[in-house]
């Protein structure tokens, strides 16, 4: 039986101002990562995107994988990949799922868990916008008998709406949600319930701020 002991080992949401142009194996994780499970990455293979420069320029040529754990973007390109997103202002990824492309960008207002260099998955854009922070975080757990220290990366999620300006985080439960949007709360309250949302996934929140938007 597995016990947790280990609090959060690292925990970044891209508040580091520094951004490494070190090339690294293209082929495994960072070293930093070889010995804890799971991966930092959004998605564990190398996908297509595309990618804004702040000049305006696109950039197709790269496939891609995002950091969650640094809030970093990776490049390859003719086998070699490396992390230097100084001067990208948001990026397309392309899973090989099949699933709907990831649309990211950053720039937006300063929250307890990111800055203007942190990239947000937008879900929904109109005079509320609903922005997804993808973080993971690294923890540590003690076998009881063995005493063996394992580490592994667990996903986490933060939702906000970005509104005049304003990054209100949206947390996982129905009444808080009701308690935060308070310029329509007796009307988010009816649709919440009529559409039995339990903010499990992107989809509900998705729902909700689409409705939002029809009420502003």
């Amino acid at each position: 039986m597995k016990k947790l002991c280990g609090v959060v080992l690292v925990l970044c949401f891209g508040l580091a101002s520094a951004q490494t142009t070190d090339p690294v194996n293209a082929n495994q994780d960072t070293p930093a990562y070889n010995d804890v499970s799971g991966t930092p990455y959004l998605f564990a293979d190398w996908n297509k995107g595309a990618i804004r420069f702040s000049s305006g320029r696109v950039a197709t040529q790269f496939k891609l994988k995002f950091d969650c754990i640094t809030n970093q973007l990776m490049l390859q390109f003719d086998g070699n990949s490396f992390a230097n997103q100084s001067k990208v202002r948001e990026f397309v990824i392309y899973p090989k799922s099949g699933k709907d492309s990831l649309v990211f960008r950053r720039n937006f207002p300063t929250t307890e868990k990111g800055n203007e260099e942190t990239f947000y998955e937008i879900i929904e854009e109109g005079k509320a916008t609903l922005l997804l922070l993808h973080y993971k975080q690294i923890t540590e757990e003690a076998q009881l008998v063995s005493k063996i220290i394992y580490r592994r990366i667990r996903d986490e999620n933060a939702y906000y709406i970005l509104k005049e300006k304003m990054m209100i985080e949206l947390p996982a439960d129905k009444t808080a949600i009701i308690e935060k949007l308070t310029d329509q709360s007796d009307k988010i309250r009816l649709f919440i319930n009529e559409h039995q949302l339990k903010f499990r996934n992107k989809e509900d929140f998705k729902k909700l701020v689409v409705y939002y938007n029809l009420l502003l």
